[in-house]
């Protein structure tokens, strides 16, 4: 396990690497992302930052303290709904219009709800879309220019490591809705995607992270959701048991410095870099490369990370190695590309 002391050692080394970083964070302008978008700010030489969120004039001040943080960065917020597909599509677009090469894309857009399976106007789960369909399709749009960055990288923020088995032929989750189908689905879905992402781009790294209980508030903003019977007990939660989960878990700014170590360090490196004496930042002393997703003693370039930014080798009692084996991984790719297109025919017929 690395400790918090060689995070730091790693974080403060960042300063050192060349100006000129290229990020889009999606979902930085609350919690673990915008905790980790901060430690961004405050060792990145001149970075070029793209945030995408919902609402521009709410993050405002947090674009001001970035600006102050780091006068050299340009911090550029692009609004929009992002659990649209056709919405991602614009803002890459946009992202590719203006630059020949992005360094890191960083995923921590997330969605509560209870109320069952809730569409948006193009016909996919919000909670799916916003945790894995829109997320895969900002990687797709913007492979081109990961590809051309020296070491490119690409972070989610889901539950790596957690992985369930899933029903291959209910990957939408349009019969049996449940919750917690929809967060196994995600996180599978998201550690297969990844591996056959990393088949033809090998040049990328994809870390799949799980940061454990952080206190982002989100757990409040949810409870206060609740109306009728429920309410009572939902405002007893926010007053009693959520603040004894808080004593337990991580700051976001904590959650932060160690998401930016996984964003940048060099103990994750691709199965095939473009520059292998170019891996990221250098490794404190003792610190050791990191096992990638599949343990057959070659790296692949995919990391399934605890929140301690260390490899999960459980393979979750055998569930990946056989979908691994009855290749799964493109059962699931063919179908991402599926949903993507029927949601912005959909889409189309919306507007």
């Amino acid at each position: 396990m690395v400790n918090i002391k060689d995070v730091r050692i790693s974080n403060s080394r960042f300063t050192a690497k060349p100006p000129g970083m290229v990020a889009v964070f999606v979902g930085g302008t609350s919690g673990i992302g915008q905790g980790t978008l901060k430690q961004l700010a405050k060792y990145a030489t001149a970075p070029k930052v793209y945030v995408v969120g919902r609402s521009k004039s709410s993050a405002a001040p947090l674009l001001r303290e970035l600006e102050s943080m780091n006068a050299k960065g340009a911090f550029i917020f692009m609004e929009t709904e992002i659990s649209l597909i056709r919405n991602v599509d614009t803002v890459c677009r946009e992202i590719r219009q203006n630059e020949k090469k992005v360094d890191l894309i960083f995923l921590s857009s997330g969605f509560l709800s209870l109320q069952g399976r809730q569409e948006t106007s193009e016909g996919i789960d919000t909670y799916s879309s916003v945790s894995y369909y829109a997320r895969l399709r900002v990687v797709y749009d913007l492979l081109p220019l990961l590809s051309a960055s020296v070491h490119p990288r690409v972070v989610a923020v889901l539950a790596g490591g957690k992985e369930r088995a899933i029903d291959i032929n209910n990957l939408e989750l349009r019969n049996g809705y449940t919750a917690i189908k929809a967060v196994n689905t995600a996180t599978t879905q998201t550690t297969l995607a990844f591996e056959e992402l990393a088949k033809s781009y090998p040049m990328i790294t994809f870390c799949h992270v799980y940061p454990g209980f952080v206190d982002t508030g989100a757990l409040n903003r949810f409870m206060g959701t609740f109306k009728g019977i429920w309410a009572v007990p939902a405002t007893l939660a926010t007053w009693t048991v959520i603040p004894v989960l808080n004593m337990f878990g991580r700051t976001a700014e904590e959650a932060g410095e160690w998401c930016l170590f996984v964003a940048t360090s060099a103990r994750y490196p691709p199965a095939e870099p473009n520059d292998p004496e170019e891996l990221g930042v250098v490794l404190p002393n003792g610190v050791p490369i990191a096992k990638s997703s599949v343990s057959d003693g070659k790296c692949n370039g995919v990391y399934r990370l605890d929140n301690y930014g260390e490899s999960v080798q459980n393979e979750c009692d055998g569930i990946l190695a056989g979908y691994r084996s009855d290749e799964v991984g493109k059962t699931i790719w063919d179908e991402t590309l599926a949903v993507w297109e029927t949601a912005l025919k959909r889409g189309e017929g919306e507007s």
